[in-house]
C-alpha cells in the first residue's frame, strides 16, 4: 500500500473501529487507536513535519500545556490541601495522569495526521472523512437492527444492563449510539451538497442516496431513544439547512423569513416524531418528575465541589470520588457518577476553572480561525454544524468524550485548518433552477473521477 494511502487509512480505519470497540473509550481500545496513529504519522506525519501549519504546532503546544499541567498536578510540592484528602499534591490520584497523558497524545497525533493527510491530498480527503463516517453509521445501524429484529439485549460485547428495548448498536450507551447517528447524518447531507449539478432536480437524481441514508441514520437515531441526541440532531439540521441555503433564498423578504420556516418545520418535525413514537414521547415526559431527573442534581454537585477547588481542580479519574463526597440530598448515590453529564463541568473538576477556560478558549479561537480560512461554503457548513452538534452533546452528558464521537469532528477541523486557504465554492450554487458561474475546482473535479 503507497505511503499516503496507508497514512490515510490509519485515520478513517479508526473512525470504523472506534464505534465498534465500545466506543474507543476502553484502555484497551485506546491502545488500538494509538497504534494506528503512530503507523499514520511515521508514514506522513514525521516524514513532513516541516510542512505543519501554525494551527496545529499550537495544538502540539497546548497538548504539551495540558500534560505539564497535569503532571504538577501529581507532584508533592503543593501545600496541604483540603479534604476529601489532605495531602501535599492536587490530583487525588497521583498516579492517573499517566492514562490521562497517554489520551492527549493520541488526540495531538491524531490531530497532526488528519492535517498531515489534506496537505498530501488537499482538501479531497474530507470526503474521505465522511464517507468513512457513513460507513461507520452504516455498520451501527445494521448491528442495532439486527439486535432488535432477534431481540437481542446485547452490545455485541456484553449482555446489557441499561438502555433495554434501545438500539445502541456495539455502544453501550444510547446517546453515543445516537450521537453517532447524528454525525453520519450531518455527512450524509455534506456529500449531498458536495455533489455537483446543473439543477436541484439533477442532484437529487445522482446523490440522492446520501439522502436515504440520512434518513435511515436518523430513523435509528429515533430508535435509540436517545433525548439530547435527537435535540442536537434538530438543531445541527435547521442549521445546515439555514447555513446552506439556496442563492435565491439569501437575499429580500426570504432573508429572514427562512431561517423562521425551517425553525417552525423543525419543530413541527419534532412533534410528529414525539406523537408516533411512545417510548420517545415518554422519555421526553419524563423531563416534567423532577423525581426521575438526576442531571440537574449532579450539575449542582459539581458547582459546589469545583467551589471548593476552583483554581486547582481535583486531578484526573478524581469526578467520581468529588461527586460522592459533595453530593446534594437529592442525588442517588448509588450509582457511579463518573461524569457530571457535562463535560465542560467535568474539565473544571479535573483541570481547574483556569485551565478549562483557556482550553474551551483555545478550541473556539481554532474553530473560528478554520471557519473564516475556508471559502468552500459545504465544508464551512459541515464543520459549523459539527460544533453546534459536538456542543450540544457535550453539554447534555459525557459521550461526546468518546473517541468514536471525536474523531470525525476534529479530523474536519484539523483538515480545514491544514487546507489551502484560497477555495472557491466547488458546488453550484443556484438561484432556482438556474445556475450560476462558479470557479472550477480541478482538486474536486479530480476526487470526482476517483
Amino acid at each position: 500500500m503507497p505511503m499516503p494511502r496507508l497514512g490515510q487509512f490509519c485515520l478513517t480505519s479508526q473512525i470504523v473501529l472506534a464505534p465498534l470497540l465500545l466506543g474507543g473509550g476502553r484502555p484497551w481500545a485506546m491502545a488500538v487507536l494509538t497504534i494506528l496513529t503512530g503507523i499514520g504519522l511515521i508514514v506522513t506525519g514525521w516524514r513532513s513535519r516541516a510542512e505543519l501549519t501554525p494551527g496545529i504546532r499550537q495544538i502540539i503546544l497546548a497538548g504539551a500545556l495540558v500534560s505539564l499541567w497535569l503532571v504538577l498536578q501529581a507532584i508533592p510540592i503543593w501545600p496541604i490541601q483540603p479534604l476529601p484528602f489532605d495531602a501535599p499534591r492536587i490530583a487525588l490520584y497521583p498516579h492517573a495522569w499517566q492514562s490521562m497523558i497517554g489520551n492527549v497524545v493520541w488526540l495531538v497525533g491524531t490531530c497532526i495526521l488528519a492535517a498531515q493527510n489534506t496537505r498530501s491530498q488537499s482538501r479531497a480527503f474530507i470526503r474521505h472523512i465522511a464517507i468513512a463516517v457513513v460507513i461507520s453509521a452504516s455498520i451501527q445501524a445494521v448491528l442495532a437492527a439486527f439486535a432488535d429484529v432477534m431481540a437481542l439485549e446485547t452490545t455485541y460485547w456484553f449482555a446489557k444492563q441499561a438502555h433495554f428495548g434501545d438500539w445502541t448498536g456495539t455502544f453501550a450507551n444510547r446517546n453515543a449510539f445516537g450521537g453517532l447517528m447524528a454525525i453520519g447524518t450531518l455527512c450524509c447531507l455534506y456529500l449531498f451538497c458536495r455533489k455537483s449539478a446543473t439543477t436541484t432536480g439533477q442532484r437529487i437524481d445522482q446523490a440522492g442516496g446520501w439522502i436515504a441514508l440520512a434518513l435511515i441514520f436518523t430513523a435509528a437515531l429515533i430508535e435509540s431513544h436517545s433525548r439530547s441526541a435527537v435535540v442536537a440532531l434538530a438543531i445541527a439540521v435547521a442549521s445546515f439547512a439555514i447555513l446552506y441555503r439556496p442563492a435565491r433564498f439569501q437575499t429580500g423578504i426570504w432573508r429572514t423569513t427562512y431561517p423562521i420556516l425551517i425553525i417552525l418545520s423543525m419543530l413541527v418535525l419534532l412533534t410528529l416524531v414525539a406523537a408516533m413514537v411512545p417510548d420517545l414521547r415518554n422519555r421526553f415526559a419524563e423531563l416534567t418528575r423532577l423525581d426521575l431527573i438526576q442531571r440537574d442534581e449532579a450539575w449542582q454537585t459539581a458547582f459546589i465541589a469545583i467551589s471548593h477547588r476552583p483554581l486547582l481542580g481535583f486531578g484526573p479519574e478524581a469526578i467520581e470520588l468529588v461527586m460522592d463526597h459533595f453530593s446534594i440530598t437529592g442525588l442517588n448515590r448509588n450509582a457511579a457518577w463518573f461524569s457530571s453529564h457535562n463535560l465542560w463541568l467535568d474539565a473544571a473538576l479535573v483541570f481547574g476553572i483556569p485551565a478549562t477556560i483557556l482550553i474551551v478558549g483555545f478550541i473556539l479561537c481554532l474553530l473560528i480561525r478554520a471557519i473564516r480560512s475556508t471559502g468552500n461554503r459545504a465544508d464551512r457548513t459541515l464543520l459549523i454544524t459539527l460544533a453546534i452538534l459536538s456542543g450540544i452533546m457535550a453539554s447534555l452528558g459525557w459521550v461526546a468524550s468518546l473517541p468514536a464521537l471525536i474523531v470525525p469532528s476534529l479530523s474536519v477541523l484539523c483538515c480545514l485548518e491544514a487546507a489551502p486557504k484560497a477555495q472557491a465554492d466547488e458546488v453550484p450554487q443556484y438561484r432556482g433552477d438556474h445556475l450560476q458561474s462558479s470557479p472550477p475546482d480541478p482538486v474536486l473535479r479530480q476526487s470526482h473521477a476517483d
